[in-house]
């Protein structure tokens, strides 16, 4: 099945580098709790629970919890919290990091403006988003699929408008292939913002 070869290839592959990068801007005073917001099988969850965060994990996929619960063994429900959910029904902690690697773009279009502001709401002062964004020209975005958010350049710029101060935003925007091989063009923004207010 085509899921579960995805959840392993994505298990095994290195660790997003702006989560790396968000994990030395969050203030050492805070709790280190963290959000793994669409988690997939569990490869960034794993590693900030590494790096001493309590995390809670979600994807709307039951076979992608059930992989994190099988990752997370003896940690799960004491450092490692994870469950199906959607962007738009999770119940955000109050965190320092959330993290929503190449997955903040399946949220429902119609519902990400209420999961946005959810997700930014849960974050405290001082913490950290990390995440991709998909623009327009990406091959996925120009199917028309109707349930995927896409967002320009200036309309990324606009969430973070006010609270919080980006650290870095890196477009991609070119030829490439999936996990799974296929070839696509990607593109992507890749954003990492420090929460100011």
């Amino acid at each position: 099945m085509s899921e579960q070869r995805y959840l392993e290839k994505s298990l095994n592959a290195p660790v997003y580098p702006p989560l790396k990068q968000s994990l030395e801007l969050v203030e050492s005073s805070l709790p280190k709790v963290a959000v793994d917001a669409g988690c997939g099988s569990g490869r960034d969850a794993m590693y900030l629970m590494e790096h001493g965060f309590t995390v809670h994990a979600f994807d709307k996929s039951d076979a992608a919890i059930s992989r994190v619960r099988e990752v997370g063994g003896r940690h799960i429900d004491k450092t490692l919290f994870p469950m199906v959910s959607s962007f738009e029904r999770f119940v955000y902690p109050k965190t320092v990091l959330v993290n929503a690697c190449s997955s903040l773009f399946f949220c429902d279009p119609e519902r990400f403006a209420g999961a946005w502001q959810n997700l930014t709401n849960s974050l405290l002062k001082g913490g950290v988003f990390c995440g991709h964004f998909m623009g327009p020209n990406d091959s996925w975005a120009k199917m028309g699929r109707g349930n995927l958010t896409i967002h320009a350049y200036s309309e990324i710029q606009a969430l973070f408008n006010g609270q919080f101060m980006i650290i870095d935003i890196v477009e991609l925007n070119t030829e490439g292939t999936t996990l799974l091989g296929k070839t696509k063009h990607w593109h992507v923004y890749s954003v990492v913002a420090q929460k100011v207010i």
